[in-house]
């Protein structure tokens, strides 16, 4: 198995091959001083899940790491920088439905087929850069000595070792409950015994009250009985009380990605004892919306003879940091939320983006790993947690939890409006900003500059 090269300034292990960690993968494998080892779980490297949405901000760094063209090949449509029909937003929980909102957006919602997206960046790593599967981590060993090689240890019993560990290993993170855990038993021998409870209770997910049903529809079959559907065309969530679903075409227009919620915030923080993922009677699915407006009784009618899986969404409780010596998390590993913003994946690649920007700096070596991943925590924590309750609001709100029927539609535009500014961020901003922060900060603290 891997172990540290005399050739290269450091040797990294990244722990899981989603999206994230694969994207860093592509991006760090590009400095030709840097190892990189990927460690899979799974038999094959694979993808779970449909779609993919990325807003303008997660777009530009997609551009700037060099994946446009492969991406483009992927859509329908050339991005641009002009203001946009993104998302339509209908009331829907009645026999006739009522458009309230369409979303504008600079640059649109990009939507991709999540395992055409991931087998870009799978094509796209570097020959240099070594990948192993079936390899699930059971626990690393961090030494005190900054120089000295950490080991991990896998659950076939086989070892390897690297100079830093990063978790990308999505919400059950291996590398986050060792992180954790390493750093409550250093509090609990300083005897700050409430904080290390307390670093503790985030070791585990926690449900989120929101149960979703996703699957894939053939466009020709809703085409066949509805041409005119608006999920044909424009992603159009269609909302009703403590109910909603999200559909829109992928894969250039071949299926509609199908996704249905259903909300009980009285659970909420709660921990899942349940199967996460369950597969579910497709007719009696689509049977529950029959009071629903005809678009969404169209595309239900569809779900007859597909399979449809349930999954439990669960989250973090946000962490104050994302790092501990040399060992750092990324993506759902250190900051899994709600499906609510779009922004799961477009967290994770603005992770790999400021990670491998840090890594790949002249300033940092095997000695100032822990300084710069202190940086990269101190700069993406309170931004991607801040997303995190963003999308946690907007789940409220899809549910239509705080909506008021006032009879005159004033409740329904209030809500478009609420719903809007808390997207705004999305194509508004620019993670270069935080890059540049991060940047400063790297030369400031580790290179001495003023």
């Amino acid at each position: 198995m891997a172990t540290s090269s005399r050739t290269s300034k450091f040797r990294v292990a990244i722990c899981g091959g989603g999206v994230g960690g694969l994207t860093l993968a592509y991006a760090l494998s590009r400095s030709p001083d840097i190892q990189v080892d990927v460690y899979e779980a799974a038999t094959k490297f694979s993808e779970v899940g449909a779609g993919i949405g990325v807003w303008r901000r997660t777009w530009q760094i997609l551009k700037t790491i060099g994946l446009e063209h492969d991406l483009l090949q992927l859509l329908d449509r050339r991005p641009s920088d002009d203001v946009v029909p993104t998302l339509q937003y209908r009331k829907a929980d009645q026999p006739e439905g009522q458009s309230f909102s369409n979303l504008h957006s600079r640059g649109g919602l990009l939507t991709f087929h999540r395992a055409e997206f991931h087998s870009v960046l799978l094509q796209r790593l570097s020959s240099r850069c070594k990948t192993f599967n079936s390899k699930r981590l059971h626990h690393y060993v961090q030494p005190p000595h900054a120089s000295a090689p950490i080991q991990l240890v896998f659950q076939d019993g086989s070892t390897a070792t690297c100079d830093l560990v990063i978790g990308a290993d999505g919400i059950k993170s291996v590398v986050r409950r060792t992180m954790l855990n390493e750093q409550a038993q250093q509090l609990e021998q300083r005897g700050q015994l409430n904080e290390a409870a307390d670093l503790r209770d985030r070791v585990e997910p926690r449900f989120s009250g929101v149960l979703v049903h996703r699957t894939l529809i053939p466009a020709d079959k809703l085409r066949q009985i509805a041409p005119q559907n608006r999920a044909l065309s424009v992603p159009t969530q269609f909302l009703g009380r403590n109910r909603h679903i999200m559909a829109y075409p992928i894969s250039h227009g071949r299926y509609i990605n199908f996704v249905a919620f259903e909300a009980d915030y009285s659970r909420e923080g709660s921990l899942y004892t349940d199967p996460w993922i369950s597969t579910v009677d497709s007719r009696a699915l689509s049977r529950s919306f029959s009071n629903w407006e005809l678009d969404v009784q169209q595309i239900a009618s569809c779900l007859d003879g597909l399979t449809v899986n349930r999954w439990a969404v669960n989250v973090m409780k946000p962490l104050n940091t994302f790092s501990h010596g040399r060992v750092v998390l990324l993506g759902d590993a250190a900051h899994a939320m709600t499906p609510f913003q779009g922004a799961g994946a477009g967290q994770a690649i603005e992770d790999a983006f400021i990670l491998s920007s840090l890594l790949s700096h002249p300033l940092t070596t095997l000695r100032t790993l822990p300084q710069v991943l202190s940086i990269y925590s101190r700069v993406r924590v309170p931004f991607a947690n801040k997303i995190a309750e963003r999308s946690r609001r907007n789940g409220l709100d899809f549910a239509l939890n705080g909506y008021h029927d006032t009879g005159d539609g004033a409740g329904l535009t209030e809500l478009g409006e609420r719903i809007r500014k808390n997207f705004e961020w999305a194509w508004a901003s620019d993670a270069g900003v935080e890059l540049r922060q991060a940047t400063e900060m790297l030369e400031r603290e580790v290179g001495g500059r003023r």
